[in-house]
């Protein structure tokens, strides 16, 4: 939100960005810790969406080929989270598809900017628990970390590196190569693609 915080003290204002230097100081920090710690357990606990339609022919089919893709490799199902301060959150199972890890995803998606220990290619797995609900939410569909993709079979085909058999596997499924964007964009949300059908991936 560009406020400072005791962990954050300084602006992170570049000489170029004018505007954000410009801007008005609203005190060292701008956010007390007490209001901080108020605002950490109110993320902590928001819920996720509920899953929806999880028993349907097309979700069944779209999770096994999200596997058989390899893209679970990286968008681990379930994961546990661990002795955390809060009861509602200790020891919990969760299934927010990531294992919350950097991966080199390849130059396509360098932004030619290093962040801290990550390179300008290594990008942490983000969770796609509420996907489908982006578009209400958020009256759009653009996806990766400038909105570059155009809904969730973009994404996908942008990947690279470590994701690029993944990719590969995807684009190669009936239907979804050069040509084939309605095919994409169906497979993206487990809408079609016969695993048996000619020119599918048999992995």
């Amino acid at each position: 939100m560009g406020l400072t915080t005791s962990l954050f003290p300084k602006q992170n204002c570049p000489p170029a960005q004018k505007a954000c230097l410009a801007a008005p100081n609203g005190g060292t920090p701008e956010v007390s810790d007490e209001f901080l710690d108020k605002l950490t357990v109110y993320t902590q606990t928001l819920a996720v969406p509920r899953r929806r339609e999880w028993d349907t022919p097309e979700l069944k089919q779209g999770e096994a080929l999200f596997t058989q893709f390899g893209c679970s490799a990286c968008h681990v199902k379930s994961l546990k989270t661990g002795d955390h301060p809060l009861p509602e959150l200790r020891n919990q199972t969760i299934h927010p598809l990531t294992d919350l890890l950097l991966h080199d995803m390849g130059p396509g998606l360098a932004d030619g900017r290093p962040d801290h220990q990550a390179g300008p290619s290594e990008w942490r797995t983000p969770p796609l628990w509420g996907l489908g609900m982006i578009p209400m939410a958020n009256q759009h569909e653009h996806l990766l970390h400038d909105g570059r993709a155009r809904g969730p079979a973009e994404a996908i085909l942008w990947h690279g590196g470590e994701a690029e058999g993944a990719k590969e596997a995807f684009s190669e499924c009936s239907g979804s190569g050069p040509g084939g964007a309605g095919g994409v964009s169906a497979v993206a949300v487990g809408e079609s693609c016969d695993p048996g059908a000619e020119g599918a991936p048999r992995r």
